[in-house]
C-alpha cells in the first residue's frame, strides 16, 4: 500500500536559519560541487553559493558542502542553524560521534568541532526535493 506524502521546504522558526546543502559528482569527469544556500524564517535566500571541490566522491562532496556552510553561518553571526541534507549517509556520519575509522573522519571531526561552539545546530534529512 502506497502512502503519499507531501514534500515541501518548511521553513525554520523565528531566530533560527535552514542551511540546505547538496552535494553533486559528474558521472563521467569525477568533479565535484556543493550547491548550498541558507534561508531564514521567512524563506528568504540569506547565502546561495556554490563551492567547486575538485574531484571526490559523492559523500565527500555532501560532507564539505555542510562543513562549509556551517563555517559560514557562524561567521555571518547565525547562532541557531538547521542543517538539512538530502544524503542519509552524511546525516548518520555527521550524527555518528565514533565515526573514527571512517575515511571521511577528518571532515566529521571539523563538523564536530564546529558543534563544540556556543550555538544551536540541528543535523537532519529531507528529502532532495524538499530543499
Amino acid at each position: 500500500m502506497r502512502t503519499e506524502v507531501e514534500i515541501y521546504w518548511k521553513p525554520p522558526p523565528p531566530e533560527w536559519v535552514t542551511l540546505n546543502s547538496d552535494g553533486s559528482v559528474h558521472t563521467d569527469s569525477g568533479h565535484a560541487l556543493a550547491d548550498d544556500l541558507i534561508r531564514d524564517h521567512t524563506g528568504r535566500y540569506l547565502a546561495p553559493y556554490a563551492i567547486n571541490l575538485g574531484s571526490c566522491f559523492i559523500t565527500r562532496a555532501e560532507l564539505r558542502g555542510a562543513v562549509e556552510w556551517l563555517q559560514l553561518a557562524w561567521d555571518t553571526g547565525h547562532r541557531r542553524v538547521r542543517v538539512e541534507l538530502d544524503s542519509l549517509c552524511a546525516v548518520q556520519l555527521l550524527q555518528n560521534l565514533d565515526a573514527q575509522d571512517h575515511q571521511q573522519t577528518a571532515i566529521i571531526q571539523r563538523f564536530q568541532e564546529l558543534l563544540t561552539r556556543q550555538w544551536e545546530v540541528v543535523v537532519s534529512h529531507i528529502f532532495r526535493e524538499g530543499g
